[in-house]
């Protein structure tokens, strides 16, 4: 099984911190990172295989397709057998917080920036 990690966010400033934090605690180096949504749903769409495991980290506020849009549109391309995502986003609102509930592929909510010890947790449990 293959193990994918992705980046959703339009803050190339966030995106590159995410990325050196993974691997600094020594997560494997297959990081994808896609400006928007509708990169990421677009390559999803293609290259999804079912045997796979995919953590995906995904800002709500972008251009193009937002992290909703996103999350409406690949949930009909996407399993939650083996694909899990984190909202990572610097939204403090309380709505954002409570419509992450109605999606299943949805792990946890989680405000920038994101504490190391959160993604030694989730490298420990995916094995990553």
């Amino acid at each position: 099984m293959k193990k994918h990690i992705f980046i959703i966010d339009d803050d190339p400033i966030s995106t590159i911190i995410l990325k050196k934090n993974l691997e600094l605690i020594a997560v494997f180096k297959g990081i994808e990172t896609f400006n928007n949504g509708k990169d990421a749903f677009n390559f999803l769409e293609k290259e999804y295989q079912k045997e796979d495991k995919y953590i995906i980290f995904l800002d709500l506020n972008m251009p193009e397709m937002n992290g909703w849009e996103f999350l409406d549109k690949v949930k009909h391309v996407i399993s939650s057998h083996n694909t899990t995502i984190y909202v990572l986003t610097s939204s403090i609102n309380k709505a954002d917080m409570e419509k992450t509930t109605q999606f299943s592929l949805i792990e946890k909510y989680i405000s920038k920036p994101i504490d190391k010890k959160i993604l030694i947790e989730i490298k420990e449990k995916y094995k990553l």
